[in-house]
């Protein structure tokens, strides 16, 4: 028991250094909001061996998941939606999905003042646009992801990410607390041995947030990224991961069966921000809300 403890706290201490093993660490690393389980099962079964040894492997591994993985779960002060704040809301549509319209009609009816959507096919690219024009005048897309907003977009620039095909944007937005910068992404999907593409689209990411002088930033979208994944530190060492408002940890895939976070939110030079998930409504991903503050 001790060695299965004092290795469990040594991955989750060291997770950052190790070797990729081909993809095979961001698999592991994806798991880790679960290893809380097997924390568990460690502590129990020290406190009926109740010996020396079992304590101590099962309170390091106790204490290296809550230093690591818990805080992603803790929420922060939830940010009210007033005349002074910006809320964001992202989802990656599911390409092909026959309810789009119907879905982001419905995001809409929540009257975010944004709204960021991936996996824009182009059999369902002209009814969505058609069901948010009246409410959200503005809009920019690249490829197969899109901002519409109710203020004025300003700046495009349609981004590869080193995919070779345009699959990211950024664009300025105005908002009540000054122009702010939106990256929108949707960044390769990772696979077992198919991980090159998403991993190189992070690093051209965080080169792209490191050069950007903006001085209000955000970045949201499907990153195909859990949140413990060490290929997502340069993004975030660019922009804070922004963290949820309510208890739990903020899973996104699969709708039906929320098990990973794979959607996120950071920001530079926000004052306050916070984020929720929301139900699921049709797609495999649920969607997120970004609220941002001064």
């Amino acid at each position: 028991m001790l060695v299965w403890g004092l290795l469990l706290t040594a991955l989750l201490a060291f997770h950052r250094v190790l070797p990729g093993f081909a993809g095979a660490l961001s698999l592991i690393e994806a798991a880790f909001p679960w290893l809380g389980l097997l924390v568990l099962a460690l502590l129990v079964s020290a406190i009926i061996v109740r010996t020396p040894a079992a304590f101590i492997g099962a309170g390091a591994a106790a204490l290296a998941w809550c230093i690591v993985v818990l805080p992603a779960a803790l929420p922060v002060p939830a940010i009210a939606a007033t005349a002074e704040t910006t809320t964001v809301v992202s989802e990656n549509l599911e390409a092909g999905n026959g309810d789009a319209a119907a879905m982001v009609a419905a995001l809409a009816d929540d009257e975010p003042d944004v709204i960021v959507l991936q996996e824009l096919s182009a059999d369902i690219r002209d009814t969505v646009a058609d069901a948010l024009a009246e409410r959200y005048p503005y809009s920019f897309v690249a490829g197969t992801v899109g901002v519409w907003s109710t203020t004025e977009l300003s700046n495009g620039q349609r981004l590869d990410l080193g995919l070779g095909w345009k699959r990211a944007l950024s664009v300025d937005v105005e908002t009540p607390q000054g122009a702010t910068r939106l990256f929108a992404v949707h960044l390769a999907s990772f696979r077992p041995g198919e991980h090159e593409d998403r991993d190189g689209m992070l690093e051209s990411l965080a080169t792209t947030l490191a050069a950007d002088d903006s001085k209000r930033l955000v970045v949201i979208g499907d990153f195909n990224t859990s949140t413990d994944d060490h290929k997502l530190v340069p993004v975030t060492d660019e922009a804070a991961l922004v963290r949820t408002d309510t208890a739990g940890f903020p899973f996104t895939w699969s709708a039906g069966i929320p098990l990973v976070a794979l959607d996120h939110a950071m920001a530079r030079g926000i004052g306050a921000a916070s984020v929720h998930v929301l139900p699921a409504n049709g797609s495999d991903h649920r969607p997120i809300a970004l609220t941002i503050g001064r």
